[in-house]
């Protein structure tokens, strides 16, 4: 067997957006009413690599047995790297979590009966995997010491956009009785050799133990290729994208947007984009997402042609500096980009090794479908900033949960998924609720299910009755500890900065460098001040002159030993000088 390399159609991709623009047209009202991840259904529109429907490795079709044996963690890690992770097994003890270790067998059915025979369903919540599924051309395991199978299982809902049978994944391994109710989140450690794993377990051992409690904790970085459905179609999902973040995320939480559309006001230039972006990376964020199209060893291209740049490519992943202390939790939601099974690293491997990588990158084995990616982010996202679980298995595996059930079925996820299950439905997408569980095959986590998430501290903040502008007000609240308080003043991501008259050629900056730096830069007022104890505290914050509308006030409390958020949305009044011009 071989890993082939055909490109999807032209013809194929065109009527995708035929499609979409002729629903859009009619729905264009509807769509500026709904943001970020409705954005995603467009942004990731199924194009990438495919094979010519070869199927690698061993498809699961007999149930599991169950065993009595049960601990928190099961581990499946091959011999020769039983050594290398002895200090993270010491570790999760310390934290309270018991681990058995098992081996791999030689086939994905007979190593999901070791973990099932090893787990207890209610007690069993993680599955790590440590080891690499690569294969080579010929189809056998490229590191034959250090394989741990993928599962494959055949592809349905997506069958029509995929070229292969079968869909590799990890999930089912946490599945402990086959009735498609998930016990257990997976994660894997794609390593090859006792370094890599000694290393990536280190990293993950700063980054929970980081004292680094910065700004980059309350940081979303979102970069978004382009759609390539013509200007009113791509327009629209920059209009979805820049406001639905503001609905889906904490308002404390700062996302900072890079678009590669060129007339958008998010977009750095393409002579400059993928320097921006790893820019960015570096200057850090507690999520970094990529909406667009993927391929194994790269993501779109800026322009889109095949002289543009990648945004990320695998070349590109030697320039990603972060320190593990922290580093960001990726989400790759594209084609492609998480093909773990192929000849060639694909680049959320090469991301995830890379010493100034994300701690965790979460990215789609095959050909990915718009509805599936927004429903995955969309629970992930929900489960992280809204339940807030200890772990990322647990965020993890809420999402699985509630990617497996109708949307009908609970009132409250009804109400989330409403607009975004409206769209597929009206895009001919007559088996949502199939496509979405088939989506959990298809994303897959490298990474620790057992890595600890470490989310802010409550601040609260006092109502800060009426605010006028060109005023001073007073902000008050109560901190849980001492530490550096700053107080912000922010406006809605995607309106006109306050300091619109300021020319975009200021300070012999390009012009449309300029214009994204103020696009994203939506703190309009800031005072900053230190808190010696915990407990009620004050902070004064003067009110441009200009301001009006809605707005909202963003408090972050940063200590040695932890950080903590808080807001508050506020509606600006002019003063009366300005009322009367």
């Amino acid at each position: 067997m071989h890993w082939p390399r055909a490109i999807v159609s032209e013809r194929q991709v065109g009527e995708i957006g035929r499609r979409i623009f002729m629903a859009l047209r009619h729905t264009i009202d509807r769509v500026r009413q709904w943001w970020f991840f409705t954005a995603l259904v467009t942004l990731c529109a199924s194009t990438g690599l495919v094979d010519n429907g070869s199927c690698y490795g061993q498809v699961v079709d007999e149930p599991p047995l169950i065993g009595a044996a049960g601990a928190d963690v099961v581990a499946v890690c091959p011999p020769e790297l039983q050594p290398s992770i002895a200090s993270w097994i010491e570790r999760r003890r310390a934290q309270g979590l018991t681990v058995q270790v098992i081996k791999p067998d030689v086939t994905a059915e007979l190593t999901r009966k070791r973990i099932a025979d090893s787990a207890s369903i209610g007690k069993t919540r993680y599955v790590i995997l440590i080891g690499d599924p690569q294969l080579a051309p010929d189809g056998n395991p490229k590191y034959p010491r250090f394989y741990v199978p993928a599962i494959y299982r055949r592809a349905d809902a997506t069958a029509a956009y995929q070229s292969t049978s079968h869909l590799p994944g990890d999930y089912l391994y946490g599945d402990f009785n086959d009735d498609s109710k998930v016990d257990a989140a997976v994660g894997r450690l794609p390593v090859s050799s006792a370094q890599q794993a000694v290393a990536m377990l280190q990293r993950i051992a700063d980054y929970e133990e980081s004292r680094d409690f910065g700004r980059w904790r309350s940081r979303v970085d979102l970069i978004a290729g382009l759609g390539g459905f013509g200007p009113l179609i791509d327009g629209a999902i920059e209009t979805v994208a820049s406001g639905m973040i503001t609905g889906s995320l904490p308002g404390s939480v700062r996302t900072r947007v890079t678009h590669a559309g060129p007339d958008s006001l998010f977009c750095p230039g393409p002579g400059c984009f993928t320097d921006t972006v790893l820019e960015n990376y570096s200057d850090g964020s507690r999520f970094w997402v990529y909406a667009g199209h993927g391929h194994v060893r790269e993501l779109d291209r800026v322009p889109a042609t095949r002289f543009g740049r990648p945004v990320l490519a695998s070349g590109d992943v030697e320039n990603l500096r972060r320190p593990a202390s922290a580093a960001p939790i990726a989400l790759l939601l594209a084609c492609y980009t998480g093909a773990y099974d192929s000849p060639e690293d694909c680049l959320a491997k090469e991301m995830f090794l890379a010493d100034g990588g994300p701690i965790a990158v979460l990215a789609g084995s095959r050909v990915t479908m718009p509805y599936g990616n927004a429903s995955a982010a969309m629970g992930l996202i929900h489960s992280v900033y809204h339940r807030r679980p200890e772990r990322l298995g647990d965020a993890w595996l809420e999402t699985l949960s509630e990617m497996a059930t109708p949307s009908n079925a609970e009132p409250e996820l009804h109400s989330r998924r409403m607009v975004i299950d409206g769209l597929a439905t009206l895009l001919g997408g007559g088996r949502i609720d199939d496509e979405r569980r088939e989506h959990m095959q298809l994303y897959n986590w490298l990474g620790d299910p057992t890595l600890r998430l470490g989310h802010p501290q409550e601040l609260v903040i006092n109502d800060s009755g009426r605010i006028v502008a060109g005023q001073k007000v007073t902000i008050s609240g109560i901190v849980p500890m001492p530490g550096t308080l700053t107080v912000e003043l922010h406006r809605r991501l995607g309106t006109v900065p306050m300091n619109k008259a300021q020319p975009f050629t200021a300070n012999k900056v390009d012009p449309t460098l300029a214009r994204y730096q103020q696009a994203n830069d939506t703190a309009i007022s800031s005072n900053q001040t230190l808190i010696g104890d915990a407990g009620p505290w004050t902070a004064e914050l003067q009110i441009p002159a200009d301001a009006n509308g809605p707005m909202r006030i963003v408090v972050d409390l940063e200590s040695s030993g932890g950080f903590a958020t808080g807001v508050q949305s506020v509606w600006i009044r002019p003063s009366a000088t300005t009322a009367k011009d």
